[in-house]
């Protein structure tokens, strides 16, 4: 090998998790470029007639009134697309894939705290996993759906909340929640830090509403209506009267009388978490240690989407990300995660692809990795999650 390329050689390695963020942005770049002319049906049924309408109506002048049953800010933030010169199917997929940068970006930081790690690869490890994970290409690039928008909010959180950070961590949770009711997901793990950790005030939950809130004044004082931001999210909780929508749900092996078993689900969700606190409280377990803050905050997310009623397609998306993480954590969770990973393409396959129906059998498998998870969360002795960690 010659000096020069010696010296080449040299530089590739020094910065070799900066080549590998390039070449998977590029490769990410790519595959969006070339999905740009697929064209979903909600994209048909929803979200092209509801810019139609916001630009006929005058952008910002159409915020005067409900469009659609997206929140304020998403609204707003297709008011003020209408008048750029593109098409409105690249407006909304162009969004959507900055925000899984922004996604893929703040994951990296995550598992980097979480690591205690400063390493490039690591740090393009997660980039690379969360960009070409097929779920978040086709949900942005190819449903047009803003999925990664609310999540790489719920991550930053995380991140803060990782680093005790409480204040821009509940604001940015606020955040989330003005892009997505889905944020949800996500608050029962806070609630568990607060009664495991005692770290911050109960009070702190309230800077959710204000960020939430804050967000939507724009709308709000073009409408003169303050409690619109909470009827609308409301509203969407009787949008689809079935108790599951191409999810392999636990209701898929009890039934699909939503009338009937709406609360039932509800308060099972609610009965399970509670039940799970209780015996985290009681056992003294503890969220401080990385393992257990990543698997604490999937399992709690899993479990809402599981047993709440509702749950379609793109919900399992927050869990996938968690789980991908988890992995970068203690690699041992390889075969949850790939159970949850491909239960998801499945179903993205069902929707934008025409393809099967969610089954019981698979319904029966996706429950059968949840109790999986539950038993490695909740059961597993401390030492034997030690000694992973350090074989890892």
């Amino acid at each position: 090998m010659t000096k020069i390329e010696q010296y080449i050689y040299d530089w590739i390695k020094k910065n070799l998790g900066l080549l590998c963020v390039i070449a998977v942005t590029a490769i990410r770049l790519w595959i969006c470029f070339y999905l740009r002319r697929f064209e979903s049906g909600d994209f048909h049924q929803d979200l092209q007639p509801w810019f139609e309408e916001i630009k006929a109506n005058g952008g910002w002048q159409a915020m005067k009134q409900q469009v659609g049953n997206y929140n304020i800010l998403y609204q707003m933030i297709i008011a003020g697309m209408t008048y750029l010169p593109f098409k409105a199917l690249y407006l909304y997929k162009g969004l959507s894939i900055f925000f899984d940068f922004l996604l893929a970006g703040a994951c990296g930081l995550l598992v980097c705290r979480l690591r205690d790690s400063e390493a490039q690869m690591l740090f393009a490890g997660v980039y690379a996993a969360v960009l070409l994970l097929p779920v978040t290409y086709l949900n942005s690039a190819a449903w047009a759906q803003c999925d990664s928008i609310y999540i790489a909010f719920v991550i930053m959180a995380l991140c803060f909340l990782f680093e005790k950070k409480y204040v821009p961590s509940f604001l940015l949770l606020g955040v989330a929640l003005a892009f997505k009711m889905q944020m949800i997901f996500i608050l029962p793990f806070f609630l568990f830090y607060y009664f495991l950790e005692k770290k911050y005030s109960i009070l702190n939950f309230i800077l959710i509403l204000a960020g939430w809130y804050g967000l939507s004044i724009p709308g709000i004082l073009m409408r003169g209506n303050w409690l619109e931001p909470y009827q609308l999210y409301f509203q969407q909780t009787d949008t689809h009267r079935l108790m599951w929508l191409n999810f392999p749900s636990f209701w898929i092996l009890v039934g699909d009388n939503y009338e009937m078993l709406k609360k039932p689900a509800i308060l099972i969700t609610v009965s399970v978490l509670g039940m799970a606190l209780a015996y985290a409280m009681y056992e003294g377990k503890r969220l401080e240690q990385p393992l257990a803050f990543l698997q604490m905050a999937a399992w709690t997310a899993w479990t809402c989407i599981l047993f709440l009623p509702a749950m379609h397609e793109r919900y399992s998306y927050m869990v996938d990300i968690l789980l991908i993480l988890l992995i970068f954590v203690n690699s041992r969770y390889w075969i949850i995660t790939a159970v949850e990973v491909i239960s998801s393409l499945l179903r993205y396959q069902t929707y934008l692809f025409d393809g099967a129906e969610v089954s019981i059998i698979h319904a029966v498998i996706y429950l059968g990795a949840w109790l999986w998870f539950t038993w490695l969360v909740f059961f597993r002795t401390s030492s034997e999650a030690e000694l992973q960690m350090q074989g890892n």
